[in-house]
């Protein structure tokens, strides 16, 4: 086992404070958007073995069977998922992911078309799917999913987004939704935007003037943005610490606020809609929202030891409050981050010996080869490992 050091990532929407804070140390000056802990390419974390740091994407690569067990089967010898820590202090983009076949056929093309990786204008960063489970650290507010059609039908009319807008809604029910999605997107040339935002600023009351107050307040951030008219469209969530949602793929979702745990398959790819200065691929987006998808669920943990429903063949998330476990049955390597308190290591079985303590905000990297381990810990920590019923 290994002590795993995260990658920051400066994106503007990040928190100055959250991330040093949670790790005990002083803020860099620069917003502190996330924290990564994996082997994506992109953004590797580290271990440090003796010679120095390596990134865990070349460890794992030197020896997968041993890194990974049989879950080097998953994404052809390479870590399957991807541990973050997020702090937002600002709202991210209208966004949705990719299933497994538009990533595999998305990345060629723009492979073929030559776009760089690292281009601003690149929609696939890689050829993987990306679903994903969000984890409130402190309180964190959300837009995920749509609304149900009557009560996406009666905001729109209280805040006065145009009929025709709403019109493949009332026709067809909730399959119509990428076709308002599209209408939305296509721009704004009549002003209704401007005039959305010109109603939120105070003039409206009763239920949605919370859901108004929102629109507005992003409004100031992103102004003349046309997907301002979606955020009244989507459900609002208001996630206390502890709770979750699992995302799969064409989701459309924003991130608005607060401190969380992301757990996701190991992938980069985010296709983008609006309220962001980044590259956005309407077309593209619209093409993969699935307007059958079911209402996304609140999870709300038990205290001690409990899992997340979380379908993805990636990647499986306990939660431990107060809690120790023996992990005997492993079918892949684990990362195991610490909220609070401090999360204890000890190999047992036939490795019995190594020990490793993670302080808050830190990670431990436990390949599959170390075999059965105890996990105790005083406070707070998840133990993040491959999907699969036994994980």
């Amino acid at each position: 086992m290994d002590r795993l050091l995260g990658r920051l990532q400066h994106y503007d929407w990040g928190s100055h404070t959250a991330l040093a804070a949670l790790r005990g140390l002083e803020p860099t000056g620069r917003p502190e958007a996330e924290l990564w802990y994996g082997a994506h390419p992109s953004l590797p974390a580290t271990v440090d073995r003796g010679a120095g740091p390596e990134p865990l994407d070349a460890v794992v690569s030197a020896d997968p069977s041993s890194e990974l067990g049989p879950a080097a089967g998953l994404r052809d010898g390479a870590l399957p998922y991807l541990v973050k820590f997020l702090a937002s202090d600002a709202p991210l983009s209208i966004q949705a992911h990719p299933d497994r076949a538009t990533a595999e056929a998305g990345f060629a093309a723009e492979n073929d078309a030559d776009v760089p990786l690292d281009s601003p204008k690149r929609t696939f960063r890689d050829a993987r799917a990306k679903p994903e489970l969000v984890v409130a650290v402190t309180p964190f507010r959300a837009l995920c999913g749509f609304r149900p059609v009557d009560e996406a039908i009666g905001v729109a009319a209280a805040l006065g987004l145009p009929d025709d807008l709403m019109a493949p809604l009332r026709e067809r029910g909730p399959v119509a939704w990428p076709d308002v999605v599209a209408r939305v997107l296509a721009g704004d040339p009549d002003g209704a935007v401007d005039a959305l935002v010109e109603r939120c600023n105070g003039k409206v009351a009763g239920k949605w003037t919370t859901t108004a107050d929102l629109l507005f307040e992003l409004s100031v951030r992103f102004p003349g943005d046309a997907a301002l008219a979606l955020v009244p469209l989507l459900a609002e969530h208001r996630l206390e610490p502890g709770e979750a949602l699992f995302l799969g793929p064409g989701v459309l979702h924003a991130y608005l606020s607060g401190v969380a745990v992301e757990v996701m398959a190991a992938s980069d790819n985010v296709l983008r809609g609006g309220l962001t200065g980044k590259h956005v691929d309407v077309d593209r987006l619209v093409g993969i929202i699935d307007p059958e998808v079911p209402a996304t669920v609140v999870q709300r943990p038990a205290r001690g030891v409990h899992r997340y429903d979380t379908p993805a063949e990636e990647f499986s998330v306990w939660r431990l409050e107060g809690a120790g476990v023996d992990v005997d049955d492993r079918s892949g390597p684990d990362i195991v981050v610490c909220i609070d308190g401090l999360a204890s290591l000890s190999s047992i079985g036939a490795s019995a010996g190594a020990r490793l303590e993670v302080p808050p905000g830190g990670a431990a990297w436990i390949p599959y080869a170390d075999g059965a381990y105890r996990l105790d810990v005083e406070g707070l920590a998840y133990r993040v490992t491959v999907g699969g019923p036994g994980a």
